[in-house]
């Protein structure tokens, strides 16, 4: 099946932006766990979302890399749009990211659901 150019640009740009709409909300966990932690006395761990927003980062920039190789349509660039290279650049980071994010997620607040708030003692 052959797109419209201008369709395919369109859907080729939505990856990259909901990567970093979900940069963007991680940076908002960020900033309400670490709130969070200084009124309940919690140990800093909301810096595990400063290490999973790195893994995202690397996975929206090789999501950038790729998709303007494939638009590009270059000899030299086929390398960047090989499954082994974005597996390896892209849907490891994106998976560790997401996995360390959603763990630390749950870290600060799972209270909300579960009820019940851990005391700075434990």
């Amino acid at each position: 099946m052959n797109w419209d150019p201008l369709v395919e640009l369109v859907v080729t740009l939505l990856g990259p932006m909901s990567l970093a709409g979900l940069i963007f909300a991680v940076s908002l966990y960020i900033n309400l766990s670490r709130r969070l932690g200084t009124v309940t006395k919690m140990p800093p761990h909301y810096r595990w979302f400063l290490v999973g927003n790195g893994f995202l980062v690397l996975a929206l920039g090789t999501s950038i890399l790729r998709r303007a190789a494939y638009l590009s349509c270059r000899e030299e660039v086929t390398f960047l749009i090989t499954p082994a290279f974005g597996l390896f650049l892209f849907h490891i980071p994106l998976f560790i990211g997401t996995t360390i994010c959603a763990i630390t997620t749950w870290r600060y607040w799972s209270w909300l659901l579960t009820g019940e708030h851990e005391s700075p003692e434990k």
